[in-house]
């Protein structure tokens, strides 16, 4: 008799397990999820992201370029023990005092940050005091359309950094 119960009763919760699984699969996804009135965009799952390209010139307080000075994107996150830094890439400014970093990759640029160190000394012209900026302080211009909801495109953030010399 307790064989026949559990016999029938894994029949009847399988049927009704079945049942419920049928009922909650729809063969096209847009009779679920449509699309979203806001922003007048399928529905999609990911994580936003933008592709970008920082460059700039930097100078000394006169206006003229200063080479060789290092030019590094990090990413910062803060907790309670303070702050770590995470390198992206970097580069030399040339003679020109103009620099480049490209290929970079996001889908947060509010904890992202341009330092600038001089760090071959009196070669350059002077010895001058580092500098930081935050990625949204430059000037962002779009150069390439994004090719979905979720890709923002690909953007150019310049701007002329002026370095202060350090005081002896």
């Amino acid at each position: 008799m307790k064989v026949r119960f559990y016999r029938w009763y894994n029949v009847v919760l399988s049927s009704l397990l079945t049942l419920l699984g049928y009922g909650c699969s729809v063969e096209d996804p847009m009779d679920e999820y449509g699309v979203i009135p806001m922003y007048g965009a399928i529905a999609e799952y990911g994580v936003p992201t933008v592709r970008y390209c920082v460059k700039g010139i930097v100078t000394d307080e006169d206006g003229n370029p200063i080479k060789n000075i290092k030019a590094s994107m990090k990413e910062e996150y803060s907790d309670e023990r303070g702050s770590i830094y995470f390198p992206l890439d970097s580069t030399m400014t040339d003679a020109n005092g103009q620099f480049m970093i490209d290929n970079l990759r996001d889908y947060y640029q509010h904890n992202q940050k341009l330092i600038l160190e001089d760090i071959d000394g009196e070669e350059n012209g002077g010895e001058f005091q580092s500098d930081t900026l935050l990625l949204n302080q430059l000037e962002a211009k779009q150069i390439e359309p994004g090719n979905s909801t979720w890709d923002e495109g690909k953007y150019e953030m310049t701007g002329t950094i002026r370095l202060k010399k350090k005081e002896q």
